[in-house]
């Protein structure tokens, strides 16, 4: 997992998660600190602590860079009662919703928006800046840019006086995520299958996904890739489905357009000042298709390795670009991978029953997490998420450390926690990660050839919990193959209760190593013991049933009896009554 620069980014701080792996150039590009404004000013305050912090990525290269801390894009999310009131509004019917993704500038605005309007341009007064409108999110919320960069100071004032108005329900920087991935070797060149070299799957530190094989290898089960998009490869192609694009503006996409439906990894490579002033030129890491490979990469294909799920479907979702990605297309990208509605974008055909994100940054859990994250719960949707490159406390890094994921630690060969990963109990479970620092160390997954644009299809070993993410992401692929109605809780319990032992170094690195064959199993088990159960009580539900039916016969065939009986036996002879005695006088 990528670490998150830190909030300074000259053009647009907020940009979230950018691939862990692509992080060089966008650590430094400004990692806004992600800072929710619940409700009023609830958690404000810990913005401007988080904005003093250095951002840190875990890619080597970027971290060699440092961004300034500034802000200049936010997300504004209402309450409920200000949304039921602007969905009768006039406003939104003059919307252009067909203009093109990222030119939805200052000339209009959604409804909500139009309803703050007036204290928006106060503190634009105030603060001597210009405040413009981007557009909407998929949770109803605005995403706005001001004109100048504000100090941590400036960006709380800004927030605090937006979210005094009681229809705002929260104001949080719209940050940009990174890649949790280190990058800097060589690609690994192989002419032919590679599982030897896979010992992330079948060492004795890995996570036993052959084992589990003989159940499942996952199909029928789609995962969403949250990432930089996804290049052609031999060893993926045949498991890959429509995605989409969801990076809004072209300046980062390096694909010449915003969102659209072709979620091909464009590159995310950058030239000098791209991302910020004096950030340094990089080359496109291709993490989304390294990830994808990891989860599902297919095999007995007589191509270089096979993934932990491989009969699994991909659902790529480009949610990263140059300079990293940000918290608004992130969200939106949640949603609409589990299957809920994004406007202007088309309905997935394929929603996923888990999400991987190996992406993240420095801050705090922010409101448009929450609700994503919960609306993806609720369609049935497990997300998993990597818990970060920065060898510091998990509980600093998000997204992963939002309630209602599984966050992942990484792991080495050896099976202790990989240095670079974060720690904490905020991590749920631990992975293999790699650690590069030994021949042979890293995570061998697909990836390709280019320097800049797509080249040819190739393979590279990474580390970093990027790549311990989606080991845990094609487990639950497994899981949910052996129990489509898994919940996130379930999930969550039984990769716990199945984990191995990890030589962890810090306070907490989950319950352990993953373990796809015991967690399927469990998985089986409990399925199977549920199903009984289900069966041994529809069984005494239909005896019940049944003597209940029994017994209304039997007491209907009595009752039946009696009437005929009633009806058989004679009447009972009436003797008539004496006539009166009359006193007459007698006639002589």
């Amino acid at each position: 997992m990528l670490r998150i620069a830190r909030p300074s980014q000259a053009r647009s701080s907020q940009r979230s998660l950018l691939s862990f792996v692509t992080a060089t150039c966008l650590l430094s590009a400004s990692v806004i600190p992600a800072v929710a404004v619940p409700t009023a000013q609830a958690t404000q305050a810990s913005t401007a602590a988080q904005a003093s912090t250095a951002a840190q990525t875990s890619n080597t290269a970027q971290a060699t860079q440092s961004a300034p801390v500034a802000y200049n894009r936010f997300i504004i999310t209402y309450t409920e009662d200000a949304k039921n009131a602007a969905s009768t509004d006039a406003t939104a019917d003059q919307i252009d919703w067909s203009a093109a993704a990222g030119t939805q500038q200052a000339t209009w605005s959604d409804a909500l928006y139009a309803g703050i309007t007036s204290d928006v341009q106060s503190i634009d007064e105030l603060l001597n800046i210009k405040t413009s409108y981007v557009r909407s999110t998929a949770l109803d919320a605005s995403v706005v840019t001001t004109s100048a960069e504000l100090t941590p100071a400036q960006a709380q004032q800004y927030m605090d006086a937006l979210s005094a108005n009681s229809k705002v329900a929260s104001v949080s920087p719209d940050m940009r995520r990174y890649a949790t991935v280190d990058t800097t070797s060589e690609p690994v060149k192989i002419n032919d299958p590679k599982m030897n070299r896979m010992w992330s799957l079948t060492g004795e530190k890995g996570v036993s996904a052959l084992e589990a094989w003989g159940t499942t290898r996952g199909k029928g089960v789609t995962v969403a890739v949250l990432d930089s998009g996804i290049t052609a490869h031999p060893d993926l192609d045949a498991n890959v489905l429509p995605g989409y694009d969801f990076i809004a503006e072209s300046a980062f996409s390096n694909d010449g357009d915003g969102r659209d439906s072709d979620p091909t990894d464009a590159g995310n490579w950058t030239v000098d000042n791209q991302c910020f002033t004096g950030s340094k030129a990089t080359a496109s890491d291709w993490h989304g298709t390294h990830v994808a490979g990891t989860i599902a990469a297919i095999a007995n294909n007589n191509e270089g390795i096979a993934g932990v799920a491989p009969e699994a479907k991909i659902v790529p979702v480009r949610v990263l670009g140059a300079c990293g990605g940000f918290d608004s297309d992130i969200t939106d990208g949640i949603i609409w991978a589990a299957g809920g509605s994004v406007r202007g974008v088309p309905a997935n055909q394929n929603p996923a029953q888990v999400i991987n994100m190996s992406i993240g940054s420095e801050g705090t859990c922010t409101t448009p997490y929450r609700q994503a994250i919960a609306q993806a719960n609720k369609r049935g949707s497990i997300v998993v998420v990597a818990a970060g490159n920065n060898n510091f406390d998990a509980s600093k890094s998000s997204p992963g450390n939002c309630e209602d994921v599984i966050n992942v630690g990484a792991t080495d060969k050896n099976g202790k926690r990989s240095y670079f990963s974060n720690y904490g109990s905020r991590v749920d479970v631990s992975a293999p990660g790699g650690d590069r620092r030994y021949w042979g160390g890293g995570i061998l997954s697909t990836l390709n050839a280019g320097k800049t644009a797509p080249g040819k299809a190739d393979y590279a070993e990474y580390q970093g919990t990027s790549m311990a993410a989606p080991h845990v992401a094609g487990i639950v692929a497994l899981m949910k193959a052996v129990d489509p109605k898994l919940t996130y809780a379930q999930a969550k319990k039984v990769l716990q209760s199945t984990s191995q032992g990890v030589e962890c170094d810090q306070s907490a690195c989950g319950s352990g190593i993953v373990n796809a064959a015991r967690a399927v199993q469990q998985v089986r088990s409990d399925r199977e013991a549920a199903d009984a159960a289900a069966a041994e009580a529809a069984r005494k539900k239909a005896e019940e049933e049944a003597a209940r039916k029994k017994a209304a016969e039997e007491a209907a065939r009595k009752k039946a009896e009696e009437d005929a009986k009633r009806q058989q036996a004679p009447a009972p002879k009436v003797t008539p009554a004496p006539a009166p005695k009359t006193n007459r006088p007698v006639t002589r």
